[in-house]
């Protein structure tokens, strides 16, 4: 069912001569715990050419998305400048939870437009480190010659922001621990956030800092008593 609505969206973006942006905010807490938010917005010809064409509003089918939503999301009408449509947010308690609401929105096909983009992502973290990949979707298929017809039609971006110390990607810089990845749907692209979790000043690492300084301190004493 996604495909068809691929398709369909598709369709729309060439005829309208429009362009839709995709935007995903992933925020995870010390506990993996976190926030997201989605956004499909589309431009002013867009909007002009759902109405023309006898859609109900000027955000076209997105409001499809807005009435199949499970429950417990939250959603509004969203403008940035020209670009009108639609934002979907949640909270999530941990990655198992996170996976079980992507799954759920995947499960209707008008939802399931809200991960487009994703084709596969994971999670998998340990006492030491944490790390997100996946892979981004080919939705265009397309020859080189094609290719640069579909620059101006689709615009995405996934925005994650992860605890600790990233160790991946190699970035020169790195503002809020945020790492941006962009997306042009015309090509299978991978990705992978990889970051060190470990808290040097953790109660455990603290506490054996105190016991190896006490056991030199007490051999020193001891040392300096049988002289």
């Amino acid at each position: 069912m996604k495909f068809k609505k691929v398709y369909l969206l598709i369709a729309f973006l060439i005829l309208s001569a429009c362009e839709v942006k995709w935007n995903m905010d992933l925020e995870f807490n010390d506990d993996f715990s976190g926030t997201y938010k989605i956004y499909i917005l589309i431009d002013q010809d867009a909007q002009m050419y759902a109405l023309e064409t006898g859609q109900s509003s000027a955000i076209g089918g997105l409001d499809a998305i807005l009435s199949d939503l499970p429950e417990g999301f939250g959603s509004s009408i969203y403008q940035d400048g020209d670009y009108l449509g639609i934002l979907v947010r949640n909270d999530f308690t941990d990655t198992e939870d996170l996976k079980s609401q992507f799954k759920l929105l995947n499960e209707n096909e008008n939802t399931s437009l809200l991960l487009l983009p994703i084709e596969e992502i994971n999670f998998s973290k340990n006492r030491n480190s944490f790390s997100i990949s996946g892979i981004f979707g080919e939705f265009f298929v397309s020859d080189e010659e094609s290719a640069d017809g579909y620059d101006n039609v689709f615009d995405g971006q996934l925005s994650v922001i992860v605890p600790g110390n990233i160790k991946s990607p190699k970035l020169d810089s790195i503002v809020d621990n945020t790492v941006i990845f962009e997306i042009e749907g015309i090509s299978a692209k991978t990705f992978e956030v990889i970051t060190n979790t470990k808290n040097i000043f953790s109660t455990l690492n603290i506490l054996a800092s105190f016991l190896i300084l006490f056991s030199i301190y007490f051999f020193v004493r001891q040392y300096q008593k049988k002289m």
